[in-house]
């Protein structure tokens, strides 16, 4: 990832987050911003920033990032709230396209059709990490009879980075259909002018090694809380 890159990420999390657009390009700052309904904390590099109620902006204001990051931390701060905390999440993006298919002349769909066959092989957590049916582009690596063997799509998000997702079936995993997958969503987001976005749980290494073969680079993190 170069520099202009990283200002176009950071530019479509600001934009998410209602932020000045080089607020997440200030090296050792926190922004913060209030919003009575919205919990979320985002760090790139070494920038971060917290939307929240000001009563959580208030109790966040003395923890370093480290310590606002962890789950722990969010969940104790919102607890009076009932807060239900979602996260963290890894945040890791692609800027260049890769060469390395693994896959000789690989058999691909880009129908609905096989992307909703995929999902049904699936256990439900891993459906709904990857949330291939919400995106707008699949990739899905069937076999000569048109079996599916793993998928990837990607959904276009601030008009400037692609989220992608990668699902694969349970009993074919570890013989590289995901990176095949992987690889053909990502070239294709990059070809269309835009900056990959790749999501992790970190504890789902799997997923993380997943990334890092593709050429992902971990540069942040996102926790987000629902406030009842």
């Amino acid at each position: 990832m170069d520099s202009h890159q990283l200002d176009i990420v950071s530019l479509a999390w600001c934009r998410e987050l209602g932020l000045p657009h080089d607020a997440l390009r200030r090296p050792g700052t926190r922004t913060v911003r209030p919003d009575p309904d919205t919990v979320r904390f985002v760090r790139l590099g070494d920038a971060s920033a917290l939307v929240g109620p000001e009563w959580l902006l208030d109790r966040a204001a003395d923890l370093d990032d480290d310590t606002l990051a962890a789950r722990a931390t969010l969940v104790e701060l919102t607890r009076d709230h009932r807060g239900r905390v979602a996260g963290p999440r890894l945040l890791a993006f692609a800027g260049q396209v890769g060469s390395d298919v693994d896959a000789e002349d690989p058999l691909v769909s880009h129908d609905l059709q096989h992307v909703q066959t995929l999902e049904a092989l699936c256990p439900p957590d891993d459906v709904a990490e990857a949330r291939l049916t919400s995106r707008r582009a699949w990739f899905t690596v069937v076999d000569e009879t048109r079996r599916p063997l793993a998928g990837a799509g990607y959904d276009e998000w601030q008009g400037i980075v692609a989220r992608i997702g990668v699902l694969t079936a349970p009993q074919l995993r570890r013989h590289g259909h995901g990176s095949v997958a992987g690889r053909l969503c990502t070239n294709d987001a990059i070809d269309e002018g835009m900056i990959p976005q790749w999501s992790s749980h970190p504890e789902n290494t799997a997923s993380r090694r997943l990334a890092a073969h593709l050429g992902y680079e971990e540069l942040g993190s996102v926790t987000e809380v629902a406030l009842s």
